[in-house]
C-alpha cells in the first residue's frame, strides 16, 4: 500500500513539473511611436507570429507593448527582428 501511494505521489510531482511552462515578460516602446489603433493592430497581428509569443498588450497612451512569451522558445533579438521587419525599433522600457 505504501509503495503504491509512493508511486502515485511522484507520477504526481512529475506531471506537474512537465505541466509548467517558463514564461517571461517583455515591456517595450517603439520607435515611431504608436499613434493610433492602426498601429496597435498591425503590431499585435505581426508579433503573435514569433515562435513563444503567449499574449500582446499594446497601449498608445502608455507607449508601451507588453509581451508574455516562452523565454525558451523566444529571445528578446527575435522581437527585434520581427519589429524591424514591420517598420518599428524597439527599446526595453523599465
Amino acid at each position: 500500500m505504501k509503495k503504491n501511494l509512493l508511486v502515485a505521489f511522484m507520477l504526481m510531482l512529475a506531471g506537474n513539473s512537465f505541466a509548467q511552462t517558463a514564461t517571461d515578460t517583455l515591456v517595450v516602446t517603439t520607435q515611431p511611436q504608436m499613434h493610433c489603433q492602426n498601429c496597435e493592430k498591425k503590431i499585435k497581428s505581426n508579433i503573435r507570429f514569433v515562435k513563444g509569443t503567449k499574449k500582446i498588450a499594446t497601449s498608445v497612451d502608455d507607449q508601451k507593448v507588453t509581451i508574455v512569451y516562452d523565454g525558451r522558445k523566444a529571445k528578446y533579438n527575435d522581437y527585434v527582428e520581427a519589429f524591424k521587419k514591420i517598420g518599428y525599433e524597439i527599446k526595453k522600457k523599465r
